[in-house]
């Protein structure tokens, strides 16, 4: 060890009050046997900026695929093509239906994916191409998701690899598990007749139709930097 940070809460510093927290970063000194810090000095927006390139110069080197937007320490978020998945709804209920529309393929809209810990968002996008930061996002047209994007992760496998390689894990999980529940969303597409009846129509379909998505105000830059995890749901009336 070579240097300690220490974090201060409401206290003082050198006999001055000082009600916010801060941080000093203090070099080890080690003396035969025994370990001391020396002397703080405060932390500073540079000092600190130092800090974390020091550390991120320990952090693998990754080359970043195309799909990826933002790549973090703890946060990835990319983006899907339009392509077609292999869906699972939950029959549980005996819902004949929904037993019909068991392991069918369904073409599926551009989609935005952002994880984070053991945590996953998704939101959908009109145009096939990759998004920029000013794109603006529209609701996923799935189960198991609520209005600020988190997924109910319910029966997903949750990887436990978090590098860029872990992308495709995500998206095998979300499609793979049980679409099971509304996640409390008033309305996840313009289709007439509802979610449920939009899947159907589309079952064996190749190409899913944009333009029952419902748009939103939020952009692709506000999508990634909302780390709202919560289980949440405003009133949502388009």
């Amino acid at each position: 060890m070579s240097r300690a940070l220490l974090l201060y809460g409401k206290s003082d510093y050198n006999g001055y009050p000082y009600r916010h927290p801060f941080i000093t970063v203090h070099e080890v000194i080690h003396d035969n046997d025994s370990t001391r810090l020396a002397e703080g000095q405060l932390v500073t927006p540079k000092l600190l900026s130092d800090l974390m390139v020091a550390l991120g110069r320990s952090a693998p080197l990754e080359i970043l695929p195309e799909r990826v937007i933002v790549r973090t320490a703890d946060t990835i978020v990319w983006w899907m093509p339009a392509c077609t998945r292999t869906m699972f709804f939950s029959d549980r209920g005996g819902d004949e239906a929904l037993k019909k529309m068991n392991g069918k393929e369904y073409p599926q809209p551009p989609l935005v994916f952002k994880a984070s810990g053991s945590h996953l968002w998704v939101r959908a996008i009109a145009k096939n191409q990759r998004p920029n930061s000013d794109t603006k996002l529209s609701v996923a047209p799935h189960w198991n998701c609520y209005d600020n994007g988190v997924v109910c992760t319910g029966t997903m496998t949750i990887p436990r690899e978090k590098s860029v390689t872990a992308i495709d894990c995500w998206e095998k999980s979300f499609f793979q598990s049980e679409f099971t529940h509304a996640g409390g969303v008033r309305k996840h597409s313009k289709y007439p007749g509802g979610l449920m009846a939009m899947w159907q129509a589309l079952e064996g379909k190749r190409k899913f139709p944009t333009r029952y998505l419902i748009g939103l105000k939020q952009s692709l830059a506000e999508f990634a930097n909302d780390n709202d995890q919560s289980y949440r749901n405003a009133n949502q009336d388009n």
